[in-house]
């Protein structure tokens, strides 16, 4: 009965199930939508830490040039890249740097009397710094030579000019000129009593050392004097210095037995500015650089360490070409071989040739058909020797100016038609100045 019962009831089951679904046809569980996840709290996101703000840098202030430097030269200088390294050192004197900035300047009569060279030492000392007057020479080996920023008493020195030939063993000093003696001579150096280069406070005494040398006596102002002793075993320079307190001083020099002493002049400069040293050549060919003894003037550049190096020649060379003697390439052979003997003291120095002005006459011979090609042959010079270039003839107004010049109210040349007169060279000073200038405003700029 219990059997009956359990069959029929499994029976009644089987009845009430559903029927499989047909291939393919959808199941009722796919049918009904899949209840959504609930959304989940949001987590919790972690706060970046707060960064300060740095303020940016303030600008540094570009560099401006002062009123008058920017200006436009009466006549521009040719490759002026090749002054970058003296208008660097212009520039770290503008931007405060303690130094002295120097420029030497060789040439013949064009630069005596300190007429030239005299206006460009103003000019930038006015603009730079007082940097004093420099090297200044023992005497006066001639009249040409004069230092307009010193009082100079010199006298009793026996003395050779390297535009005579007459030392053998090359040594003329920066200056081209000697001094030697045994007794009797003495030489005084004063600054001048007020303006520019009226103080200084280092001194240096130029002298050789030299075998058999004597002493030398070295004075400031009335302080007790130093002797110097000059004895070597072989010619050599020597340099003897003296720091003093800043302000008017006299140097003296003069030997002290023992033997014969042999000098070349005496620096008076400050700490800080501008220095610009002259020595004239009256007469002297270009060539006459030649006669230094190489490692000598390399030692003498060295010393004095020039910022720049400044080439006025040509006047006296041109009655030479004039006489076929010699030819314009010849000349600019010549010129760079000088160039290059002075710049071994210091390659690093800008160099600067200036073109000799316009003239009639070299000694009595006339020299109007050839100016042109002594100028180009400097040009090229200038060129070959990695220097910049100032044509001063050109500037002037080239062949004839000259005459133009002398004509003008007041003269701005000498009745000799050689040479311009101190007004005319106030004149080409300031061009060149002017064409230095517009370089070193041009050199600041481009470098921001």
């Amino acid at each position: 009965m219990m059997r009956a019962s359990f069959v029929a009831a499994a029976l009644w089951l089987v009845g009430c199930s559903s029927p499989a679904p047909e291939s393919g046809s959808e199941s009722p569980a796919a049918s009904v939508p899949e209840a959504e996840p609930a959304p989940s709290e949001p987590s919790e996101v972690a706060a970046e830490p707060a960064v300060a703000e740095v303020a940016p840098e303030p600008e540094k202030p570009g560099w401006e040039p002062r009123p008058g430097d920017d200006v436009t030269p009466h006549h521009a200088i040719e490759n002026v890249e090749a002054l970058s390294y003296f208008f660097d050192q212009l520039a770290g004197l503008d931007d405060g740097e303690t130094k002295v900035v120097r420029v030497v300047h060789l040439g013949a009569s064009m630069i005596g009397m300190d007429d030239l060279p005299s206006v460009m030492r103003d000019k930038f000392q006015t603009r730079f710094g007082d940097g004093g007057a420099g090297l200044v020479l023992l005497q006066r080996y001639m009249t040409n030579y004069i230092h307009r920023w010193v009082d100079l008493k010199g006298k009793g020195w026996e003395q050779c000019y390297i535009g005579y030939l007459c030392k053998g063993d090359g040594h003329y000093g920066l200056g081209g000129a000697t001094f030697w003696s045994a007794g009797g001579a003495s030489t005084k150096i004063t600054n001048r009593k007020e303006g520019l280069g009226s103080h200084s406070s280092h001194l240096e005494v130029w002298y050789a050392g030299q075998r058999r040398g004597g002493r030398l006596k070295v004075q400031v102002d009335d302080a007790e004097a130093v002797i110097v002793e000059t004895a070597a075993d072989a010619l050599e320079d020597r340099f003897h210095t003296i720091e003093v307190e800043d302000g008017r001083h006299s140097v003296t020099v003069r030997p002290g037995g023992g033997g014969q002493v042999r000098a070349y002049g005496v620096v008076l400069e400050t700490d800080k500015g501008m220095v610009w040293d002259q020595f004239s050549w009256l007469g002297a060919f270009t060539k006459r650089m030649h006669a230094w003894n190489d490692e000598h003037i390399a030692a003498q550049v060295k010393q004095r360490d020039p910022a720049l190096l400044v080439f006025t020649f040509g006047g006296n060379d041109t009655r030479r070409i004039a006489n076929k003697k010699l030819k314009p390439a010849q000349y600019t052979a010549e010129f760079v071989k000088g160039i290059k003997k002075v710049r071994a003291g210091k390659p690093d120095a800008s160099c600067l040739v200036t073109a000799m002005t316009d003239r009639a006459r070299s000694l009595d011979f006339d020299v109007t058909a050839v100016l042109g090609d002594v100028v180009e042959a400097q040009r090229q010079a200038a060129e070959e020797a990695g220097c910049a270039f100032f044509d001063s003839f050109t500037a002037m107004g080239g062949k004839g100016s000259l005459a133009a010049w002398r004509r003008k109210k007041p003269p701005l040349a000498a009745p000799d038609r050689k040479h311009l007169n101190h007004a005319g060279r106030e004149v080409l000073g300031g061009w060149m100045y002017d064409a230095l200038m517009a370089g070193y405003v041009e050199r600041r700029r481009s470098a921001g």
